[in-house]
């Protein structure tokens, strides 16, 4: 029994020790085979060349131009005030909308007191002509009665003290009437330039103030653009250049102006000069409020020029770079472009003429990577 126990426990034990050697080299076997596979990898990362398209870095002609934007404004925007307070406003003779020429009556303040006032000057300067007639009649006959010796002198000179006091409150009484003629006027508001009016800040029957605007008039005939320009630009750009622009509600329709302000110095923490664009608008199509889209065109422009496929943005950023072959590989070079013309790009530095650069696959690319060139992009157009 003893005996038996014993053969029993050492199959066991060898059958155990199999196992342990089955499994040891299964996994020895196991892991020999995963360093071979990666080991074989990177040989084989190594080796992949990504196919790729490229295009040749040429110089070529390009259309010159700056494009900016701004809202366009009336030329002369006024607000038309009364010149007298405290008056009744009795008409308003134009809405908003009409159009008004200069000079044309606008508006009416109420006038029975300046009335009476004027009805009371004339009186009395009517008193003070014929007072003043009455006493040149009795100087010029006292004055010949004194050249005959008839009056002692006394006499001539009070007459002419009365004469000359007469002509005194004559001519007062022209200025007052002349004064108050001038206030009877401004009792009619009349419109100080030609144009559209824009706004209407009251109504009939309000009492006038010289601090309160009545009415707003903007000329729309002649509008204007208030933009800056880069630094860059400010030597290209001068007093009656051309310009071209659209605007949102017109984006088919093609409008000109001229540059008619370039001020003079540039604003140092921008670095951008003000200029002022006017835009005729007989017709009237366009309206202030309106946005503008101006292209300032300076000619034609030698430079080097790439395809815009070839260019790849650091996101986020208005960083820009692109592949450039060199060898079999494909290097990542950082690029500053300029003008933007169709499917054409100016480079400004950082590429080379002839210099090949990848215009398709670079999505699959990494600085360094190797390549194959499996077809040339056309010339640029």
């Amino acid at each position: 029994m003893e005996r038996q126990k014993k053969a029993s426990n050492k199959a066991a034990w060898i059958i155990s020790c199999l196992i342990l050697i089955f499994l040891a080299l299964a996994v020895f076997n196991f892991l020999g085979v995963k360093k071979k596979d990666d080991s074989l990898a990177p040989e084989e990362e190594k080796t992949a060349k990504a196919p790729v398209q490229v295009d040749t870095v040429k110089k070529g002609e390009l259309d010159w131009f700056l494009d900016v934007t701004g809202d366009l404004k009336p030329l002369q925007v006024v607000d038309v005030h009364p010149k007298i307070s405290g008056r009744i406003i009795e008409k308003i003779l134009v809405e908003k909308g009409d159009w008004v020429e200069k000079g044309q009556l606008v508006a009416v303040l109420e006038k029975d007191t300046i009335k009476a006032q004027l009805n009371r000057a004339r009186a009395e300067l009517e008193v003070a002509q014929a007072n003043q007639e009455v006493l040149q009649k009795d100087y010029q006959r006292i004055k010949n009665l004194f050249q005959k010796h008839a009056v002692p002198r006394q006499q001539l000179d009070h007459i002419q003290a009365e004469l000359k006091a007469a002509k005194a409150r004559l001519k007062q009484a022209r200025a007052v009437l002349k004064e108050l003629q001038i206030l009877y006027r401004n009792h009619n508001i009349y419109a100080p330039c030609k144009g559209v009016v824009a706004a209407r800040y009251v109504d009939p029957g309000n009492l006038s103030d010289i601090e309160r605007p009545i009415l707003r008039i903007s000329n729309e005939k002649i509008l204007k653009v208030e933009t800056s320009i880069p630094e860059k630009d400010f030597p290209y750009v001068h007093k009656g250049m051309e310009v071209t622009f659209h605007t949102d509600a017109y984006p088919e329709k093609t409008f000109s102006g001229q540059v008619a302000i370039v001020y003079p110095t540039l604003n140092p923490q921008s670095r951008t000069a003000s200029i002022e664009i006017h835009i005729p608008n007989n017709n009237l199509i366009l309206r202030s409020g309106m946005f503008a889209h101006v292209r300032l065109y300076f000619g034609k422009k030698q430079a080097l020029v790439i395809s815009r496929d070839a260019l790849n943005k650091v996101p986020g950023t208005g960083n820009y770079y692109v592949y450039v072959i060199k060898g079999q590989k494909a290097c990542l070079r950082n690029i500053q472009i300029g003008l933007k013309q169709g499917n054409r790009v100016q480079v400004l530095s950082g590429l080379h003429e002839r210099e090949q650069i990848v215009v398709k696959g670079q999505n699959r690319l990494k600085d360094g990577m190797l390549v194959e060139v499996k077809e040339k992009k056309n010339e640029t157009n």
